[in-house]
């Protein structure tokens, strides 16, 4: 029963959708309605359907969903059930049947205790409004995860880019993780006019909010950014240092070389070997001016530029 009413609205041969007309129900399906077992596979195969169709099937299956009250059931779940995965699951259904109506109720989960409530309201969001529905970043309290930004950036990398605003404000935010996940939209989205903004965050007291910073700058670098990432390079972490020179690869040029050498007489030997082959990577002619260094044929660094060397022929 619920495989045939489901198809008949697929195949609907009039365009139902965008009127007011009800797609026929049976009256045996209809009782089977307060079955609360058959309700669930009913939204079970919608939900499965929806997410592999668009078009007029897809606004059919919406139109459907509606018909069935079901959205109201899985409001009802949303705003009573205290068990998470139930209130989780009835967010991901509303966003599947793009119930933007309820979007104050989905709005105020992006900050729940439960993680995964939050989760699943913040990707419903962003899936319903795109770009506008990064609003919840203006009020959470919680961290967002690693895998939580993936997902974001992931749903936002199916829409269309746009000029959004906001990115300058969670650049400041209270929330460490909101300032990683501003400086990673700043830097998917190439947000050039937000360059002053991104260096100061060089200075922050987090060490992998000024590493994002620093991967940041390399996607929206001017001609200042090599000496601003070179005069931060003492001051940093190990790991951040190794950062700042694999960059500076790909925009320094030929006056960082002379800083970045002398870079050479501190730091482990894994940093010594990155120095020597961002060096050689500016200008391969370059190599020939650390061969002339007094500690140049000294371990490690004669062993380091001999394999450097044989990796530019």
């Amino acid at each position: 029963m619920a495989d045939l009413l489901i198809r008949n609205a697929i195949f609907s041969e009039h365009d139902d959708a965008v009127t007011d007309e009800p797609f026929p129900i049976t009256g045996r399906t209809q009782k089977m309605l307060s079955n609360p077992h058959f309700k669930r596979l009913l939204t079970k195969e919608l939900l499965a359907a929806k997410n592999n169709i668009s078009g007029v099937s897809a606004l059919n299956l919406k139109k459907l969903y509606i018909q069935l009250n079901l959205d109201k059931d899985a409001e009802e779940r949303l705003r009573n059930c205290k068990k998470w995965h139930i209130k989780a699951k009835a967010i991901q259904e509303l966003g599947v049947m793009e119930q933007k109506e309820y979007l104050n109720k989905i709005y105020r989960c992006t900050n729940n205790k439960n993680e995964l409530v939050r989760m699943e309201a913040q990707t419903t969001i962003v899936k319903l409004y795109g770009f506008e529905g990064l609003r919840f970043l203006d009020i959470i309290s919680y961290q967002l995860t690693e895998w939580q930004q993936i997902k974001l950036l992931k749903e936002l990398s199916q829409l269309p880019p746009e000029n959004f605003s906001g990115i300058e404000k969670w650049l400041k935010s209270k929330n460490n993780s909101v300032i990683v996940f501003a400086l990673k939209l700043a830097r998917n989205y190439h947000r050039f006019e937000l360059y002053e903004q991104v260096v100061e965050c060089l200075t922050h007291e987090m060490e992998n909010i000024r590493l994002e910073t620093i991967y940041t700058l390399e996607k929206i670098y001017n001609a200042d950014t090599a000496n601003i990432l070179l005069e931060r390079y003492e001051h940093e972490t190990l790991k951040n240092q190794k950062t700042i020179v694999n960059v500076l690869q790909n925009i320094a040029s030929d006056e960082n070389i002379p800083t970045l050498i002398n870079f050479l007489e501190q730091g482990d030997n894994d940093l010594k070997r990155m120095i020597v082959r961002t060096v050689a990577n500016i200008n391969p002619a370059s190599i020939f001016q650390l061969k002339e260094l007094p500690e140049a044929n000294s371990h490690p660094l004669s062993q380091i530029i001999k394999q450097i060397e044989g990796e530019l022929i």
